[in-house]
């Protein structure tokens, strides 16, 4: 055994004592996942028997036949079929025929008129007329200014433009009187003719055609009638309205005053002939002669309750005993239910459709985000339950259930954690090669090799399946984690970039902490893919969990640079309040910008109820009694792993970085003497980082987090390298010696 193993080893045994000396550790010592607690379990089980009674109610009620078999509707009949007696009835669907009919006439709709607006109008047009008449005789006016007079009038109905102003400027007096007033009895003639009521269609009607018309036949000129028409067709407007109220209260009167219509089927009146398609009409006939009723087939009922329930069993099975730990909440129970659910019964609906219209429904869709979002087993699981529902939808196709699971498995595959949006594109193509490699495969066992037609549409039905699974679950990956409760990769990269609200102003104005937070980062990070943990979650956290210092930035030693501690002219217990107060208002600060609940748990965990030493040491030498948990962080104490590595990366580079400036840590290299001794004028970073671990285990800390010695070792080991990496010693440029 090397020294660095050795060592490594007697720290994983320093370790374990410490644990075996804390009388307050519950955390478990082992890989063991722990014990479920009734309520968790009781969860699932409501959950897991609500999904089953569900897939009971869709599964085998839903199957009960409305018509018969053979006749579908839209669908052409398989056979003739004749009246075996004489009826009269009473035919809902003609009547409603007749009601629609009746209430769709255009006598069914009721009008209202306003006489305010053609008056209004008339007067505006008369005004304008009036207001042009008064330029045009002002003999202070020349030529021009006489058209840009014109072209400046204030008018929202017409506007005068250059070419518009020119050929009013042209007209002779008596040419403008004869267009003022033939404006003026053209708008009252459309008005008078309409009956003064004027929709938009009877407005267009006059402007394109009739107005146009009538002024050709009183102008003088076409350019005299070009005028009137404009100034007579542009100041009428609408004011005929549809009264909603009084149209409907019409219709529903025209409605009831339709009689039912009666029927009468002779016998032996053929009903449908062998080849016609199958119309509303014809299954009401056929449903009042009683041809399609149908009989329950109770046992079959039975069986496919049966299946239900055991599909609906093995599934919770599984989810208690092998993803206990990852669907332990009920939020992501919910979501994978709610995804199953919904998958079904889309394919139920798509079912009847055909063969092809079911091979392109994309079932990898819920592959992917489940292996994205939770793990591939649970995947795996869900496509197998899928596909077998899907096989008993489609009676009982082999081919197809196991072309869709194919499909589903290699989307789940290549997934990942869907870290990025080009992992969802390459598990799109391995769903679209994978089902279209199937079908081939089906046609081959079935002795026959695809023509051209069938290979294309193949390939088109595998192409939109795997088109349609990339594309939605890319479109609902960070929906489905906001509902299920958990932040999506994609979600924590887009809170790590430097533009996001929170770090711009962790940049600025506490820029000591925001470095402090980046080296955080690299030490949990580091630490996090020693053990397996969520780096990238880890990562992110630590951008965010000092930023209550925002706050009250030079309160803390990260940002005073040059100045002088304001601390020192502050009472102890004064000073502990203040600096626990980050916790809480980087807590709401949090809350506040929208950061997902397991980023703001980071806040609020990563000093747990340690308590604030330096000033509880000041409060002690000035006072003789101290009550230490005024001088405690609010916590609560880390309870995952990612959240106890974070605390100790926090307390680490903190540490080592306050020794290293104050020369109290030395390498590893200089920590011993040509004899072997171990010089006493500091301390090595491997005997720094075991202290402060050590410190965090005795204090009870990680108590509730379930880091295991293992993970202990490894954690101290990744910080201990980064560190070095950090902190290594530096060449020694002295003029004369060779730079290496």
């Amino acid at each position: 055994m090397t020294g660095a193993d050795a060592r490594g080893f007697d720290v994983a045994m320093n370790v374990r004592q410490w644990f075996h000396r804390s009388a307050r550790t519950n955390q478990p010592q082992s890989d063991e996942l722990p014990h479920q607690s009734p309520e968790h379990v009781w969860r699932r089980l409501v959950v897991g028997l609500s999904l089953g009674l569900a897939l009971v109610i869709w599964l085998a009620l839903a199957w009960q036949p409305v018509i018969a078999p053979d006749l579908r509707l839209g669908q052409p009949s398989p056979r003739d079929i004749q009246a075996d007696r004489t009826i009269t009835y009473v035919s809902a669907w003609r009547t409603e025929q007749e009601r629609t009919r009746a209430e769709s006439s255009a006598d069914t709709v009721v009008y209202s008129r306003d006489m305010s607006i053609p008056i209004q109008q008339r007067t505006e047009l008369k005004n304008l007329l009036q207001t042009i008449t008064q330029i045009r005789d002002d003999p202070t006016l020349t030529k021009a200014q006489e058209r840009e007079r014109l072209t400046s009038l204030p008018n929202s109905t017409l506007v005068i433009s250059p070419e518009l102003a020119s050929a009013i400027a042209r007209q002779t007096d008596e040419s403008w009187a004869s267009v003022s007033n033939l404006s003026l009895e053209l708008y009252d003639r459309a008005l008078s003719e309409n009956r003064y009521m004027l929709n938009d269609q009877k407005i267009a009607e006059l402007r394109a055609f009739t107005l146009p018309y009538w002024a050709s036949l009183q102008a003088e000129t076409p350019e005299q009638a070009e005028l009137i028409a404009l100034f007579s067709g542009s100041f009428l407007k609408t004011n005929q309205f549809i009264d909603e109220e009084a149209t409907q209260r019409r219709k529903q009167e025209v409605r009831d005053a339709v009689q039912p219509v009666t029927v009468r089927i002779l016998e032996g009146e053929s009903i449908v002939r062998q080849g016609d398609v199958v119309t509303p009409d014809v299954l009401e006939k056929l449903e009042a002669l009683g041809a399609l009723r149908t009989k329950t087939n109770w046992a079959s009922v039975g069986g496919r309750a049966l299946l239900a329930l055991l599909f609906a069993s093995v599934f919770g099975a599984y989810i208690v005993v092998a993803q206990r730990d990852t669907l332990k909440d009920v939020r992501p129970l919910l979501l994978v239910f709610g995804l199953i659910a919904l998958a079904i019964v889309a394919a139920r609906l798509i079912g009847p459709l055909g063969s092809q219209w079911t091979l392109a429904f994309p079932v990898a869709l819920i592959a992917m985000l489940l292996a994205a979002l939770f793990n591939v087993g649970l995947a795996l699981m869900s496509v197998g339950l899928l596909s077998a529902v899907i096989a008993s939808l489609s009676d009982n196709h082999l081919a197809t259930a196991m072309t869709l699971s194919v499909g589903g498995v290699a989307g789940a595959f290549l997934i990942g954690r869907g870290e990025r949006s080009l992992l969802f594109f390459i598990s799109g193509v391995a769903v679209f090669l994978v089902t279209a490699a199937a079908q081939f495969t089906f046609h081959l066992i079935a002795g026959a090799l695809p023509v051209f037609d069938q290979a294309l549409t193949i390939l088109a039905v595998s192409g939109i399946n795997g088109a349609l699974s990339a594309i939605l679950a890319l479109g609902l990956y960070n929906l489905a984690g906001q509902l299920a409760g958990i932040v999506t990769p994609l979600r924590l990269m887009e809170l790590a970039h430097p533009a996001q609200p929170l770090l711009r102003r962790l940049i600025r104005e506490a820029p000591g902490t925001y470095y402090h937070s980046v080296a955080v980062g690299n030490l949990a990070e580091s630490a996090a893919e020693a053990i397996g943990a969520d780096a990238l979650l880890l990562r992110v956290a630590s951008y965010y969990h000092d930023i209550g210092k925002t706050i009250r930035p030079f309160f803390f030693t990260d940002n005073q640079s040059d100045r002088e501690n304001v601390h020192d002219d502050l009472d102890p217990l004064t000073s502990a309040q203040i600096i626990a107060d980050h916790v809480r208002e980087g807590q709401k600060m949090a809350i506040a910008a929208g950061l997902p609940s397991q980023i703001v748990d980071f806040i609020t965990t990563h000093h747990g109820t340690s308590v604030i030493k330096y000033f509880y040491q000041r409060a002690l030498q000035q006072h003789d009694t101290v009550n230490i948990e005024d001088y405690r962080y609010p916590g609560p104490r880390p309870r995952t792993r990612e959240q106890g590595i974070m605390m100790l990366a926090d307390s680490v580079e903190a540490t080592v970085r306050s020794k290293f400036q104050a020369g109290c840590v030395i390498s590893s290299r200089e920590a011993h003497n040509g004899d072997g001794r171990i010089r006493d004028n500091g301390q090595t970073l491997e005997e720094l980082v075991t202290a402060i671990i050590e410190e965090r285990v005795r204090s009870g800390q990680l108590d509730e987090c379930p880091l295991t010695l293992r993970d202990l070792a490894r954690i101290r080991q990744a910080f201990i390298t980064t560190l070095q990496g950090i902190y290594h010693p530096r060449v020694d440029y002295t003029p004369g010696k060779p730079v290496i």
